[in-house]
């Protein structure tokens, strides 16, 4: 599978869309990606921050 470069970059993206009122499958459209690809994205981010302590 091909790594995206800017995965985290339209992450943060879509994140700051969402936070500023608008809805993910709007924001997820004008990034260029699927709602369901932004929302695994951010799964495997959760899962790999480490906790702080």
């Amino acid at each position: 599978m091909a790594r995206i470069v800017d995965k985290e970059a339209r992450c943060q993206r879509i994140a700051a869309l969402v936070a500023s009122g608008r809805g993910v499958c709007e924001s997820c459209r004008e990034i260029g990606i699927s709602e369901k690809t932004f929302y695994r994205w951010r799964a495997e981010r959760q899962s790999n921050a480490t906790p702080v302590a």
